[in-house]
């Protein structure tokens, strides 16, 4: 089977159905007439497209508003239309770029009527026309792979090849479709870096220590800036005419100093960029205006170094202006076996933290604190069948005691398996960024544990386009959970999603379902730290030679150690519980996952949001690779609205929208607030300014989908919210 983007026809309508099997992404181009698409030249784009083919139609509808440039054939922009428009286009060649969850550009000859309303965009031509249409398939994996030896020094060299990667070091680099997948490293006798990967000429240098935790700070800084790295007293970064900025000597300043200049690079880029290929109403820009007199004309066109010194130049107070909370810091143990996690690392653009000491003294001792009493509950729940949480579990319920989700069997000494020891739990400090991880031994209280095995199976097998959930409740008592998350799976009517629920499986139906094709497993039973248990007993996850699901939710007691085993197995990420579980808490949380999982959000994101806002989230974590994607959302990236102010009276609300990135819009990609009127862009992740609306305006722009508000420090869904207010 093809991994390529593919062309069918839709059961219901006329057109094609652009699907992209290794993403288990739809996007539909509705015709007039029924259409039969014909292979053609993909060497007829002027942008690269994986596969295309030629319909005629009199007219193309999409299914809902997307944002579209339209180009001249060549590239070269013409016009944008992303908010609800009409505009006449004359008899001429164009190129149309559709911002679609499939990277798909149109060629048409001849006039062109465009309508853009909140709920479709249609492209109507004079007579019948022939259409050509390119897709490209976001996904991105590493290209070659370098060998290094366990050496600092071989490393530094490894990672000034990962800039080999940069389709551009134009400001345009801001843009995750023109980021390249870093190569592929793997631990070995003698270096070995594949010929053609060459560092970019930039004129710019940051020199470190022959440290691991010095080489692993700067690799993204230096993979984004198309540095060469190398060997030398102290850490700097240093360009082409003097140019010599100093990040310290301690490991902390230099983690600090690294950060500070990536974020500032970047987001300046992102405004910079505004005079390229997508000369788009930034917002970002005009903020910045309002501190700086830039010439970004003359920046575009400079040389990386300049453009560098020019940048080290700009105020920090104007910087905090435009940046937003960075999406992902990942806290790494220096050493040999992390240095195959880097270019993941790189590739996801995340700043890395080297975390240099344990501090088991002090904070070990804060673990139970961190967990909110989870630790201790279960090193100190009563034994025997009728157990109940106690301490903070009670008082986040209605009851003064709720049944745990385990088969209470076992006796205190069995308490702690399946989960890390005390000595074992990672504690990551606080950063201003959406999400954290670790890279090293033990596991951390909160984020995502990185499991390198994920990254071996990073590309799910292709499939049909069709998302494929299992799930599976092996407790009578837990059915709330099954018959519920069943019911969320299935609402989706934009992607075709297969469920299937089952209630009682034996240990050799659960080993089955285990290495069929699922995007996601979602497990509801009794786990506790030595199995999954079954109707005829308990299988153990380390007797799996494969798993074949990309993602496991593993709602029982103690799954750490059985999700490990899952993701060194073949799937890609496991959310898993530390600790032992209250029932309602954990339906709660089940159900929680299972809305953002459906909605769009990537596993960590989605992790992020349960810790926040659930009353037992805090006793999960992800292990594996924490921005794996189930689903992907029609509106292209997921979003949460805070509802700021309401009034009842005037039947209006006022509205903040926060955007998170995924892979296919990574950080540095743009968009503006869906559905409401804008004529700015703002930089993803980020937040949109406050917007008031009418209640039933808000609501048709909401339509009928769930999507998650925050109300009043709650999270919500929005059917449930239009129906109190």
């Amino acid at each position: 089977m093809t991994l390529y983007p593919r062309f069918e026809s839709p059961d219901d309508e006329t057109g094609i159905d652009v699907v992209d099997p290794v993403e288990t992404r739809h996007f539909l181009l509705l015709t007039d007439v029924s259409v039969d698409p014909t292979r053609s030249d993909t060497d007829a784009f002027t942008f690269p497209v994986d596969t295309a083919c030629r319909i005629s139609a009199g007219r193309l509808r999409l299914p809902y508003m997307i944002p579209a440039d339209v180009r001249t054939p060549d590239g070269d922009p013409l016009l944008s239309v992303d908010s609800p428009t009409t505009r006449e286009l004359s008899d001429d060649d164009y190129l149309v770029e559709l911002h679609s969850p499939i990277k798909v550009y149109l060629r048409v000859s001849g006039r062109v009527r465009i309508d853009v309303t909140p709920e479709r965009v249609t492209f109507e031509f004079d007579e019948e026309t022939t259409v050509e249409v390119g897709a490209r398939s976001y996904h991105s994996a590493p290209a070659a792979t370098i060998t290094v030896p366990d050496d600092p020094e071989a490393t530094i060299e490894a990672v000034s090849a990962f800039s080999s990667a940069l389709k551009t070091t134009s400001p345009e680099r801001a843009w995750p479709t023109l980021r390249g997948h870093p190569p592929r490293i793997e631990r070995g006798d003698e270096l070995s870096i594949p010929p053609g990967l060459e560092t970019p000429e930039t004129g710019v240098q940051i020199t470190v220590p022959s440290e691991y935790w010095a080489v692993y700070t700067v690799a993204p800084l230096a993979y984004y800036l198309g540095a060469t790295v190398v060997p030398g007293d102290g850490a700097a970064v240093t360009a082409t005419g003097g140019l010599t900025h100093h990040l310290g000597d301690e490991p902390a300043a230099v983690a600090d100093a690294t950060a500070a200049l990536l974020e500032r690079v970047f987001f300046l880029d992102c405004v910079t960029r505004t005079e390229g290929l997508y000369p788009d109403d930034l917002h970002e820009r005009e903020v910045l205006e309002a501190h700086v007199d830039l010439d970004f004309a003359d920046l575009y066109d400079a040389s990386p170094a300049e453009r560098l010194r020019t940048y080290l130049s700009v105020p920090d107070d104007a910087i905090e202006a435009i940046a937003s909370p960075w999406h992902r810091v990942t806290h790494v143990q220096p050493d040999a076996e992390a240095v195959e996690f880097l270019p993941y690392l790189v590739n996801d653009l995340s700043i890395v933290r080297p975390k240099t000491e344990r501090e088991v003294s002090s904070n070990q001792r804060e673990v139970p604190d961190q967990l909110d009493g989870a630790l201790d509950s279960f090193l100190r729940r009563p034994s025997g069948r009728e157990q109940t949480a106690t301490g903070d579990d009670s008082a986040q319920s209605a009851d003064a005691a709720q049944p745990l989700r385990n088969d209470g069997s076992e006796d205190e000494t069995d308490a702690t398996r399946g989960v890390p020891t005390l000595e074992e739990y990672v504690t990551l400090p606080d950063v201003d960024a959406l999400e954290q991880a670790w890279v090293g031994d033990g596991t951390p209280v909160r984020g995502t544990k990185l499991v390198r095995e994920a990254f071996d199976h990073e590309t799910p097998e292709p499939s049909d386009g069709t998302v494929d959930v299992a799930v599976v409740c092996n407790d009578d008592q837990m059915r709330e959970e099954l018959d519920s998350v069943d019911e969320i799976y299935g609402s989706r009517d934009d992607v075709p999603v297969n469920v299937t629920a089952q209630s009682g499986v034996s240990t050799a139906e659960l080993r089955d379902l285990l290495v069929e094709d699922h995007d996601l497993f979602h497990f509801v039973g009794h786990i506790d730290g030595c199995g999954f248990q079954c109707s005829d007993g308990v299988l153990d996850a380390a007797t799996l030679d494969e798993t074949n699901a990309t993602v496991a939710l593993l709602n029982g007691c103690r799954s750490h150690d059985q999700g490990i085993e899952l993701v060194k197995t073949g799937a890609n990420a496991a959310i898993v519980s530390l600790s032992d579980l209250y029932n309602s808490g954990a339906v709660e949380v089940g159900e929680t996952l299972a809305r953002l999982l459906h909605y769009g959000f990537d596993v960590g994101g989605a992790m992020k949001i349960v810790r926040e806002y659930t009353s037992i989230g805090n006793r999960y974590v992800v292990v594996g690779d924490p921005g794996i994607i189930v689903v992907h959302y029609e509106r292209l990236f997921p979003a949460v609205y805070r509802i700021c102010d309401k009034d009842y009276r005037k039947q209006t609300v006022n509205v903040e929208t926060n955007t998170y990135s995924i892979r296919g819009y990574d950080v540095g990609a743009t968009a503006k607030p869906f559905g409401m009127e804008s004529d700015e862009y703002f930089i993803i992740p980020g937040i949109y300014e406050k917007k008031t609306l009418g209640r039933d305006e808000f609501q048709d722009i909401i339509g009928d989908k769930s999507d998650p508000f925050l109300v009043e420090g709650e999270l919500v869904w929005s059917d449930v919210w239009f129906e109190q207010f």
